[in-house]
């Protein structure tokens, strides 16, 4: 049996793919994504990081660091899945890590928690194309981190409303709401440095 990946918040961990393609799997909060790796084991991951493996373009066998972390705003509490490529043959990371080495980490699905962590949980965002687009200075474009925001946005609506059904509530969030959230996260990006 393979041994399972466990996400301590703020700790990292590397990895490489045993096979491209994850498996998409109903998990506790929600939809996941199972991962066979390297080294006979296995990870459950939200589609966020599917979303940002795509994006970062890795490969089989390949290695990479992803990080559940845990960032603060006053009292509240946010994870993101922050997954960066392990390599310095990447033009655009080589680039952002001059510049900000926090630009080529890509720190997504923010998603608001309870303080005991037991809150809307943490999945995240879904790339359309897959592919980030690099600006002159290395950095991510505004439309590569807007369509990362839309993207959260649905994912972690999607997944308060699992949430509120598991307790029985009734929650829905329309296209106004989905806009608002994708927007607030794309201001916060931006206010981050993250946007150039």
């Amino acid at each position: 049996m393979k041994e399972r990946v466990v996400f301590q918040t703020n700790v990292p961990v590397t990895a490489a793919l045993a096979y491209a393609d994850g498996i998409k799997v109903e998990g506790r909060y929600g939809d996941q994504v199972m991962y066979s790796l390297t080294g006979e084991r296995v990870m459950y991951v939200p589609p966020v990081v599917r979303d940002k493996l795509i994006e970062l373009g890795i490969r089989q066998n390949e290695q990479f660091s992803i990080c559940k972390a845990e960032r603060r705003d006053g009292n509240r509490r946010f994870l993101e899945w922050a997954v960066k490529r392990i390599e310095a043959e990447q033009p655009c990371a080589q680039a952002s890590a001059s510049a900000n080495p926090n630009n080529h980490a890509s720190a997504v699905g923010s998603s608001s928690g309870s303080s005991a962590g037991t809150g809307v949980g943490s999945n995240g965002t879904a790339k359309p194309n897959g592919k980030a687009v690099c600006a002159p200075n290395g950095s991510v474009s505004a439309e590569a981190t807007l369509r990362t925001a839309l993207a959260a946005s649905i994912d972690a609506a999607l997944e308060a409303e699992h949430y509120a059904a598991a307790r029985g509530l009734s929650v829905r969030f329309g296209s106004e709401d989905l806009r608002a959230m994708a927007l607030s996260l794309f201001i916060q990006h931006a206010r981050d440095g993250g946007v150039r």
